[in-house]
């Protein structure tokens, strides 16, 4: 079990580096959220990794080689726990040291794609509406900790069942 836990951990301390390197290319205002996302998802999978040789190990050194298909996968739901649980924490303290004005630089990205698409004013002032709407309900613990656990438990899950599925062996 201690196993399964080292490489919960693991996990969300990848994830955390992801920030603060992704936080290190993309200083100032000229942060591309697209590119952003797609760097952030990719850290997310790699860090997610830790779910294949986390149950990969205990399958190997503690069940000599076997183990269905139900435990790997409930093996590889603790490591996502503790990875998602980690990631969250880590979210609560980073957001607000080092990502306050998060929001606006979002919503602002946002908007501008809005206007390259060609939106009439009311349109874009609708969506502007929607995302100060969204950015205040964001300010809240309460609705961003659920928010910020859907970003990676979802994506945990399916890694989860793929290396269930490929680590099962009876």
């Amino acid at each position: 079990m201690k196993r399964l836990i080292y490489f919960g951990l693991l996990a969300g301390i990848i994830n955390i580096i992801g920030w603060l390197v992704l936080d290190a290319i993309f200083q100032g205002d000229s942060f591309d959220f697209s590119l952003g996302e797609t760097l952030g998802y990719t850290a997310m999978l790699i860090a997610l990794s830790t779910v294949f040789f986390g149950v990969k190990s205990f399958r190997d050194k503690e069940l000599e080689g076997k183990i269905s298909f139900k435990s790997a996968f409930l093996k590889g739901l603790i490591i996502v726990s503790i990875a998602s649980l980690i990631y969250v924490v880590g979210w609560e303290i980073y957001y607000p040291n080092f990502q306050a004005d998060f929001g606006e630089k979002y919503s602002a990205y946002l908007i501008s794609n809005l206007e390259d698409q060609g939106l009439s004013k009311a349109e874009i002032a609708a969506e502007k509406a929607n995302m100060d709407d969204w950015m205040e309900k964001y300010e809240n613990p309460l609705y961003r900790i659920p928010m910020t656990l859907m970003e990676i438990f979802p994506l945990g899950l399916i890694v989860t069942l793929i290396s269930a599925l490929i680590l099962k062996r009876k």
